[in-house]
Formats: structure tokens, C-alpha cells, sequence
């Protein structure tokens, strides 16, 4: 027992199952919490008016995220003294990348380009049309381009960054993909359905949330529309972090995907109803069999440009002979 404790893949399964059980905990809490103080009036006219207006329109879902940041939060540090980060320096094995900035902006391009192409077919086809109330183009644009380089940097240094070098302390490289992806593809999904119904919030609420988000798996549906997609885009990261030696090109590509979503959505309107457009589109560019196609190809492209001599650094993974992983900073094998 022992033994498996000091396993750094088994400390953050652990991490994960800790926030789940504690944020559930909270979400009614926090749900009450927010009901009472809009009841209450105390932040009406004044300068915290805005946030009465916030916690007035708070669903019981988005109580049970802000409960399941919350409980990260708590258990963040904790968890990194436990995984012993703060003893080690060189923990995350990247790589100075003297084509950081190439990479970065071909992996934007690379990835918004091609989902916005896609975009394009789908107007033509018939699946979106354009709305006539969208925000200026310029407008949009900017707020796509922010939100899209704050989920890329911070979602990938702690993907691909921070856990899968954790996960390469202790497993091979295959595998510690496998983990990262499907860690990674599951924490997309801890949101709840669409078409959640209303219930009486009790303390067993955020358990209820749980049920419902992870329920969505059992539906082939939901699994080809989505959720496969983002383990083909997980993967993809994973594979460029570790051909480069460097988070530049996953930056790159995450924000291009990104911004490509948070760019036509506003941009346009669903001229067919959901259950025409399936398999081949959704509700947003990343639902569908289309996107991917599109993001596998993207994959494809990518593979072929990195086996050209001095386009990547190379892997920064080497194996030992007892067969474990370790991430080695300086020069790739």
C-alpha cells in the first residue's frame, strides 16, 4: 500500500477524486449561499451590483463548478508538496525552442484556419447562417484572441506540461499519452448536459451533477460527437509536446482551435435543427464528425512536417532499462 501511496500517477487520481467528493460537497452550499445573499439584498445598489446580477441568474450547474474550483484550489498544494515538486527543479523536462515563436504562430494558423474552413462548408451546406445581431467582427475577434491564448497557456502547461511529466516519472511514454489524453478529454466533460432538469437542491446535489455529467458516456452518440474529437486533439498535444521539447506548438494549435470555436459562434446561427446535422455536425465546431476528420488530418499534416530534418528538437523522453520514463531536461535523446 505503501508503495502504490508513492506513485505519482496514483497521488493525482487521488488529487481528482478528492476535488470530486469535496466540490460536491460544496455545491449545495454554495448554491444556498448565493440564493440567500440575493434575497438578502446585500449587494444590490452599490458597487458590487453586478455580482447580485450574477448570483441572481446562477444556475445549480454553475454553483458546482465555481464548488469544483474551489476544492482544486484547496487541494493543489497540498497535492504538489506531496508529488514533492518544490525539491525538484527541473520537474517539467522542457527545452529552450529557438523556434518558439514559429511555432507558435503556425500552430494558430494551422489549427483556426483549418476549423474555420470547416465553418465555411458548413454555411454553405446549409447547417449555419449567418446572425444578424453579432457583435463588430473586430470585437469578436479580440475576445476570441484573448480567450484563446488564456485556455492554451494555461491549459497546456498543465496538461502537457505539469502532468504528463508527472506521469512520465513513473510510466512509459504510450501510456503516459494514453492517461494525459483521457485525463484531459474527461475534464472537458465535467459539465453538465444540455437538457438538465430542475431539481430541489439537497445536499446530495453535487453527487446528482456528478451522475448526470458522467452519464453522458454511456451514449455512443455523445462519445463519436464529441469526446472523441478532444482525445484526437489531446493526443495530437501530447504527440507535439514531446517531437518539440517545447509547449510553443501546442500553444499555438489549442488557441487556433479555440479562437476558431469562440469566433463563429457568435458569428452565426443553426439553420437546421440538431438531429439533421448529426453525425457530421453539431451544436459548436467541435461537435461532429467533420471536426474530427478535420483534426485528425490536422494531426496527419503536423506528423509529416515534424519528420523533416530540424523542424522538431526531438523527444525529450528516454527509457531506462528497469523500463520507466523520465524526463530529462537539456538535450533530447
Amino acid at each position: 500500500m505503501k508503495s502504490l501511496l508513492r506513485n505519482d500517477v496514483v497521488k493525482i487520481v487521488l488529487f481528482v477524486a478528492a476535488t470530486l467528493t469535496l466540490g460536491a460537497l460544496l455545491t449545495a452550499p454554495v448554491y444556498w449561499a448565493a440564493k440567500l445573499i440575493v434575497a438578502k439584498g446585500w449587494l444590490l445598489d452599490g458597487p458590487l451590483q453586478s455580482i447580485h446580477e450574477s448570483l441572481e441568474r446562477a444556475k445549480l450547474s454553475r454553483c458546482f463548478n465555481r464548488a469544483m474550483m474551489a476544492a482544486a484550489l484547496i487541494f493543489v498544494y497540498p497535492t504538489l508538496r506531496w508529488l514533492g515538486l518544490s525539491r525538484d527543479r527541473h520537474w517539467l523536462g522542457l527545452e529552450k525552442n529557438p523556434q518558439r515563436w514559429m511555432h507558435l504562430a503556425f500552430g494558430f494558423f494551422v489549427a483556426g484556419g483549418t476549423l474555420l474552413a470547416m465553418g465555411w462548408v458548413f454555411t454553405q451546406v446549409g447547417f449555419y447562417k449567418a446572425n444578424p445581431k453579432a457583435d463588430p467582427l473586430l470585437s469578436i475577434i479580440g475576445s476570441a484572441l484573448v480567450a484563446a491564448f488564456a485556455v492554451a497557456f494555461l491549459e497546456e502547461f498543465f496538461f502537457r506540461g505539469a502532468l504528463l511529466a508527472l506521469a512520465l516519472r513513473t510510466m512509459k511514454t504510450m501510456p503516459a499519452m494514453l492517461f494525459v489524453t483521457v485525463f484531459f478529454a474527461v475534464v472537458h466533460f465535467l459539465k453538465p448536459p444540455a437538457d438538465l432538469p430542475v431539481i430541489d437542491v439537497t445536499w446530495s446535489a453535487g453527487f446528482w451533477m456528478i451522475g448526470q455529467i458522467f452519464g453522458q458516456f454511456a451514449e455512443p452518440a455523445f462519445i463519436i460527437a464529441e469526446f472523441a474529437t478532444l482525445f484526437c486533439v489531446g493526443w495530437i498535444l501530447c504527440w507535439v509536446r514531446l517531437r518539440t521539447g517545447s509547449l510553443m506548438l501546442g500553444i499555438g494549435l489549442h488557441a487556433g482551435w479555440v479562437f476558431g470555436i469562440k469566433t463563429y459562434a457568435p458569428l452565426t446561427r443553426r439553420a437546421m435543427k440538431l438531429d439533421e446535422m448529426v453525425p457530421w455536425a453539431g451544436a459548436d465546431l467541435k461537435t461532429g464528425l467533420s471536426s474530427l476528420i478535420v483534426v485528425f488530418f490536422t494531426g496527419l499534416g503536423l506528423w509529416l512536417w515534424l519528420r523533416r530534418p530540424g523542424a522538431g528538437r526531438g523527444p525529450t523522453i528516454a527509457s531506462t532499462d528497469k523500463g520507466e520514463e523520465n524526463v530529462q531536461s537539456g538535450k533530447a535523446t
